[in-house]
């Protein structure tokens, strides 16, 4: 006979993601069977985030908690706040940022969970005391782990007229952000 298992969000093992990111894992591969995995995330003013990209063998649900969350959809950004939600299946493009004043704090859900709390550790780890991994490293770090960055429409849904720096990145009025690649 199976039980259920309870864990406190006091005692969810956490990655810290640089300065800006902390991620709790929240339900574990090996909890779950590999089912899935859960994980709360939470992200400074300005913190970066992932960069546009999928995963070939596993889904990625997020449900914002509190603030606001940039949020790819394969098409382009656009401005999540607390109570939405979305889906992405395998294979389909999305990224994440907080570019807001504010923090910003949301459930990230995998099926399977491929234990993704082996890449958030790992990106913790390359990020440690304030290092910068090379490209190599993060590369390496997200093949891995079954995360492919691509390069993907970088239109603002939410301001139309904004622009993109010379790397093609998109900048709106006070924007700050870093990137991290969480």
């Amino acid at each position: 006979m199976s039980h259920a298992m309870f864990r406190a969000y006091a005692d969810a093992v956490k990655a810290e993601i640089g300065v800006a990111t902390t991620t709790r894992f929240i339900a574990l591969a090996e909890t779950t069977d590999g089912r899935f995995g859960l994980f709360h995330h939470s992200m400074l003013p300005g913190a970066g985030g992932a960069d546009p990209h999928y995963h070939s063998r596993i889904s990625e649900s997020f449900y914002v908690l509190s603030g606001e969350v940039r949020l790819h959809d394969g098409t382009g950004w656009r401005t999540a706040r607390a109570g939405d939600f979305l889906h992405v299946p395998e294979n389909a493009v999305h990224g994440f940022r907080n570019e807001s004043g504010s923090l910003a704090e949301m459930l990230i859900l995998f099926t399977p969970a491929e234990h993704r709390e082996g890449y958030f550790q790992g990106l913790a780890d390359l990020l440690a005391d304030g290092n910068r991994p090379s490209r190599e490293a993060m590369v390496a770090l997200m093949e891995k782990y079954d995360q492919y960055e691509v390069e993907a429409p970088d239109t603002d849904h939410d301001h139309p007229h904004s622009r993109e720096d010379g790397a093609g990145h998109h900048h709106g009025p006070g924007d700050t952000h870093t990137r991290v690649h969480a």
